[in-house]
């Protein structure tokens, strides 16, 4: 069982969760889902899936734990402070980890794609180009502007005026 210290944007060399246990139990309680699995190793597993983004901005220090609390960072125009962790940051752990609870963990390694399955009489066949795994679109879209741009299986759209 792995014991959950959450990094609260003082760049502790310890931390490895930006939200607590209770916090997560309650972001899914609020969504009505029922957490099945223990929810330390949940927020461990999605923290492994969030710390390999590419964020936005510049790790504080360099003896901080975690990719956050970061500098130089904006979101809708507006600076992150230096000892913020984003709401939607935690969201977005939270959305992984629910994610991972249900199965679909990113992380995973992918088997092949299917292209046709039969058995008996169902028949299963992929579009062409389909994803092999669940994208957690929860997740990715409390993430995207946290992200640098073209990194992640987020995407970029550009409007010129």
């Amino acid at each position: 069982m792995a014991t959950i210290t959450v990094e609260t944007g003082t760049g502790s060399a310890s931390s490895n969760s930006y939200i607590s246990e209770a916090d997560f139990t309650t972001y899914a309680t609020d969504r009505g889902i029922t957490l099945t699995g223990d929810t330390d190793v949940l927020l461990i597993q999605a923290m492994d899936y969030i710390e390999a983004q590419s964020f936005k901005g510049n790790k504080y220090t360099d003896a901080q734990a975690l990719q956050w609390p970061r500098s130089s960072v904006y979101i809708d125009g507006y600076v992150i402070d230096v000892d913020e962790i984003p709401t939607l940051l935690k969201d977005a752990l939270c959305e992984v980890a629910i994610g991972v609870d249900a199965g679909n963990n990113p992380l995973l390694t992918e088997d092949r794609a299917t292209k046709k399955e039969k058995v008996g009489d169902i028949e299963v066949e992929y579009m062409d180009g389909a994803r092999n795994s669940t994208y957690l679109k929860a997740a990715e879209s409390k993430l995207s502007k946290l992200l640098k741009a073209g990194s992640g299986g987020i995407s970029a759209r550009v409007i010129r005026g």
